[in-house]
Order: structure tokens, then sequence, then C-alpha cells
């Protein structure tokens, strides 16, 4: 096969690979996530020495998965207003750690010389990332009263019957829980896709188990405290159960500890944290939507609500104004690459819709 007929074979696999329905291949950004390590991690900014790393980091992080995974449709979705408080009943401790003030770019002083400069930096970002969206062929969310978490398990159970793949983008390992054979997490940190072999792979437990694994090892970003002396390879020795696709309940490892409480201390220590694994699986455990009809309503309203149209002289104008050319050099370039072909599914919509 010479190199002429091996490119026609790639063009034509692509090509039939390829989505031809808006709903085919969906790509949900966790926003707050993305936006929080691109302010942390861009130092980027522009000809006034104002820091504009949080914007340029975000879109050009979004901006190359919509390259690299070519999906049909982009949802970005963010924390609502007192997203936090149905956990906090739960455990007022819940993200307790994220209340303090501490510095995303630790050794960045000269630029943000108090810790509420650089808060009121990213506020400002943050503000003015919004406006950019609203220029972009995409759908972006944030309903009150809800963490951006359940809004995307919610999303993805509303379209995972209809859609060939659905890409959730996020470094919250919580969302591994959602894997199946149409929903696959990519970690943009690690530059790795997590499915089910994956998953498998790395932790030795199903997806489906995923969140009691979890419930053992806890979550320090969240403030989840897990169970002292009992890692990953315990939990592997102790409860193989957890690697197989049938679901094994908190209430199972209880039981299955009980009756071999006498062969070793490890079973005797789960079952004296039988209180922290029930608390920490209602915290974590995303499939177990506890959002109101209400919700529900108005995530399904606006995700099936037609897409906004590309706005390249809105989005043109606030790149002016922000003076963003020191990063975004090729700022014609990076639009019709990125979401020209977005902006034809987002079309669609509204021709559905007429």
């Amino acid at each position: 096969m010479n190199k002429y007929q091996k490119l026609f074979q790639e063009l034509s696999k692509e090509k039939e690979n390829a989505p031809s329905d808006v709903n085919d291949n969906i790509l949900i950004f966790d926003g707050l996530n993305t936006f929080i390590r691109a302010f942390g991690a861009t130092p980027s900014t522009n000809e006034d020495g104002d820091h504009i790393g949080g914007m340029t980091g975000f879109l050009f992080s979004i901006g190359k998965a919509v390259r690299d995974f070519k999906p049909s449709r982009c949802i970005i979705v963010f924390d609502g207003v007192g997203g936090s408080r149905r956990r906090k009943k739960i455990d007022p401790n819940y993200k307790a750690n994220r209340a303090n003030k501490t510095r995303l770019r630790r050794h960045d002083h000269q630029r943000f010389p108090t810790i509420e400069e650089e808060q009121e930096a990213m506020r400002h970002q943050f503000s003015r990332l919004i406006s950019y969206l609203d220029c972009l062929p995409v759908t972006f969310l944030s309903i009150d009263g809800i963490e951006a978490d359940d809004t995307i398990t919610y999303i993805s159970e509303m379209y995972k019957d209809i859609s060939k793949c659905i890409t959730i983008v996020s470094t919250d390992r919580d969302f591994y829980q959602l894997v199946d054979d149409t929903v696959r997490i990519w970690s943009p940190i690690k530059k790795r896709m997590y499915t089910t072999d994956t998953i498998m792979e790395e932790f030795n437990v199903h997806p489906n188990n995923y969140v009691v694994y979890r419930s053992f090892t806890g979550d320090k970003s969240d403030n989840i405290d897990g169970v002292s002396g009992i890692g990953p390879k315990t939990i592997s020795k102790l409860l193989p159960e957890l690697a197989k696709p049938d679901v094994f309940t908190v209430d199972d490892v209880i039981e299955k500890s009980k009756s071999l409480i006498t062969e070793s201390n490890k079973y005797k220590k789960i079952v004296s944290h039988d209180e922290t694994l029930h608390k920490n699986f209602k915290l974590m455990d995303l499939k177990q939507l506890d959002i109101s009809a209400q919700h529900k309503s108005n995530i399904r309203n606006i995700v099936q609500a037609p897409i906004p149209i590309l706005d390249k002289n809105e989005f043109r104008r606030l790149f002016m104004e922000d003076k963003m050319w020191s990063t975004m050099k090729d700022l014609p370039k990076w639009m019709n690459t990125t979401w020209l072909p977005l902006n034809a599914f987002a079309l669609e919509t509204h021709n559905m819709d007429n």
C-alpha cells in the first residue's frame, strides 16, 4: 500500500466516524474545574500588565479539546449558587477547606501582592469569560442550588441512550463512576482518557463500584476523610468483588466484613467505620441524583434550546478590549479551525426549530 492509498483510507475512516447528528458526540466541560486550573497555570498578561491567563487559558483549553475530539455539541457547566448546600447537610465539613483563602499562584507575589487582589482578578476574569462564551457555539449553564457534578450527571443520563459518545473533561475523579460504553472521562492534566478498561487497569475497580472504592479513600479536595489504613492495595485484597461489574454496595461491604471479622483486623476496622463509609458514599454518589423536578426541567430547557451561533464580531470586540493579541496571536485561524465545525451543528438546531 502506497502512502496515498493509506492517506485515503485514513480520511475515509475519519469521515465514516464523523458525527452526523448534533447529539452524536457530546463534549461536556466541568467549567469551574477548567477555569481554576487555567488561572493557576497560565501567567499570561496583556501589554498593560493585566493578568488575562484565566480567560486565555480557559479558551485555549476548551479549544484544544474541541479540535482534538471533534464534537457535534459542546456543553460547559458551572456550579450554581449554593450548590454545595445539599451535601453540607450531610457533612458540614464538606468543601470547608475551600473557604480558606489560599493562593492559586503561590510563586506570583509580584503580580498579585495580596490574596485579595488575586481573588479579585479571578472574579473579574470569570465574569468576563462568560461574555466570551456568549459568542461561541456552545451551551453553558449554571443551575442555582446544584453542583456542576450533578448537572453533568443529569445531562449525561439525558443523552446516554441517543448519543454515540459523551466525553466529560475534568480532573475530578468522582466522574469515573459514570463511565460506561457511552460515557468516558478526559483528564487534561494526566492527558489520559478514562474508560472502563483504563479504570480497571489503574484502580482494579469497575466503574460500577468506583464510588464504594472512593468511600474508603476519601477526597482531600472536598475535605472528605477516608478510612485510615484501608488503602487501594488493601481494598483489592479484602474486596475483590469491586473489580466485577455487578454492583457491590456499602451495605454489602459491611455484611461481608462482619462475616469475616475474626479473620482480619482490617475487616474489623471496616465494620467500625460503617458510619463514615455510608456518609462518604452519600457525599460522592452521583448516580442517585437528588435534584428537584424543577431543576431537571430547567436543565432540559437550556440544553435542548437552539445552540447559540458563532458571533465573530462580538468576540473580536471583547478580544480587542482585553488586549489579548499578545497571547492569542492568530485569532482568525483559531476561530475558524476551532469553532466553525461546531457552528455548523449549531445552525442545524435553529433550522430544526423552524
